[in-house]
């Protein structure tokens, strides 16, 4: 079991360009804060407890990249931080290994502590690139820029650190959160959550995935978390396959409350059978403007039974007819050059109240279950 620390935000407070002078550390709160941190496509979610415990699932891109140019996922991830009064990470999550998932590990051990890490264990892809015809490289010498480099990378700066190895079935306590592992390196959950266990008509006619854009999607580490009444979906970028497997032909997971949207909302995930099955009030969309927000997931997310709010990182100029409202937009400009980073907060209550607020202007909205 983990117990870890950290501190909170009230609503009022924001991440204001974090990439600009540090902000002062605010009052304690009595919500959990969970932080979708633009790491421009990549993965990167912090969440802080009100005792002072912190999460954070995966460390976005490397340090050196072309995507975030001179404020590397790093330096953004521990600005969200700072500005929670968070000083050490106790727990990190990696989903897999994919370079947007684990590429700001290195940089954020040299910006700020770090405690216990899960992951799935052993990287599973072998191939120079996601396409399934590609030749097998040496897993002892692997070529920089391959998932089993990153990957060589990754197990050295672990170092003698606690690590853990997720299994489907896990349940891991971070403060007030609770952690329930319901999928790791392909293998599912053998029976459903309490709650869950339904028939799922969504699966009926299913179409089959023909690719999966790497190896590492379909061992992604998924996880569902509870605080209180609230329950949210943090899937990393568990593929449509390994969807079927949790969700047909009976649900194994239940409703939530709030979706992170598997894969940044890409076309290899959030099939209809998961996200009706999820039916999550709010959706939280971690793309960049041309990576994500597909408009059929979009589409799927939108018309999914109890939806109330969804919100994006980022305007997407993929399916520009998908935007959302500009206000629930962290950061609406295509120019990358001058993308101020700006995240998204939710100040998740233990009665199910969830307020969503845009930390570059403030804009918010609370949600709760009907």
């Amino acid at each position: 079991m983990l117990r870890k620390i950290v501190k909170s935000i009230p609503l009022a407070a924001c991440l204001v360009a974090p990439l600009a002078a540090p902000l002062a550390a605010a009052p304690k709160d009595d919500a959990l804060q969970m932080v979708s941190i633009d790491v421009e496509g990549g993965g990167g979610t912090l969440f802080v407890t009100p005792d002072g415990k912190s999460l954070l699932i995966d460390t976005g891109n490397p340090e050196q990249s072309r995507i975030t140019g001179d404020h590397p996922s790093s330096e953004r991830i521990v600005a969200a931080a700072n500005a929670l009064g968070v000083k050490k990470i106790d727990t990190l999550l990696i989903t897999h290994y994919h370079g947007d998932h684990i590429g700001g590990f290195e940089g954020l051990l040299a910006r700020i502590p770090i405690g216990t890490v899960i992951d799935h264990g052993p990287n599973r892809e072998t191939t120079a690139s996601p396409n399934p015809t590609a030749a097998q490289i040496d897993m002892k010498n692997p070529p920089p820029g391959s998932t089993a480099y990153g990957y060589q990378q990754y197990v050295k700066l672990i170092g003698n650190r606690h690590h853990i190895v997720a299994k489907p079935g896990d349940v891991f306590h971070i403060g007030g959160m609770t952690v329930t592992i319901v999928a790791a390196d392909a293998k599912m959950i053998a029976k459903p959550l309490p709650g869950a266990g339904e028939d799922n008509p969504a699966c009926a006619g299913m179409e089959a995935m023909a690719g999966n854009g790497g190896e590492e999607n379909t061992r992604s580490t998924a996880s569902v978390i509870s605080y209180g009444k609230v329950r949210i979906a943090a899937f990393g970028d568990l593929t449509w396959d390994r969807e079927k497997d949790l969700f047909c032909p009976i649900d194994k997971v239940g409703k939530v409350d709030v979706y992170i949207a598997t894969h940044h909302g890409t076309a290899l995930s959030g099939s209809a059978a998961a996200v009706n099955s999820l039916a999550p009030i709010v959706a939280i969309v971690g793309n960049s403007a041309r990576k994500g927000a597909d408009a059929t997931r979009m589409q799927t997310i939108k018309a999914s039974p109890r939806i109330q709010g969804v919100w994006q990182l980022h305007t997407t100029t993929v399916s520009p007819a998908t935007n959302v409202d500009a206000d629930m937009i962290a950061n609406p400009g295509t120019d990358q050059s001058k993308d101020k980073a700006y995240s998204l907060r939710l100040r998740i209550q233990k009665d199910g109240k969830i307020t969503v607020i845009n930390e570059r202007n403030g804009f918010n909205k609370t949600y709760g279950a009907k």
